[in-house]
């Protein structure tokens, strides 16, 4: 493979990474303001979870039983 080749794939992946933490960091900041959007994109996308968070919604969230837990 060319060494231009190479540098210009290594960056779209550079860049496709950036991207993601980007979104990753803007999720988690809307998730901890109480969006339950970015709660559920996190939690579908990354499968992390923010119990504290979830806890304090007044929200029912779909992937909680029905006896909050």
């Amino acid at each position: 493979m060319k060494t231009r080749e190479y540098l210009a794939i290594k960056r779209r992946i550079d860049d496709f990474e950036l991207s993601e933490h980007l979104n990753r960091t803007k999720l988690m900041q809307g998730a901890r303001a109480g969006d339950v959007t970015a709660l559920s994109l996190l939690r579908e996308r990354y499968g992390l979870r923010l119990p504290l968070v979830e806890d304090n919604l007044k929200v029912p969230l779909p992937w909680k039983r029905a006896n909050g837990n």
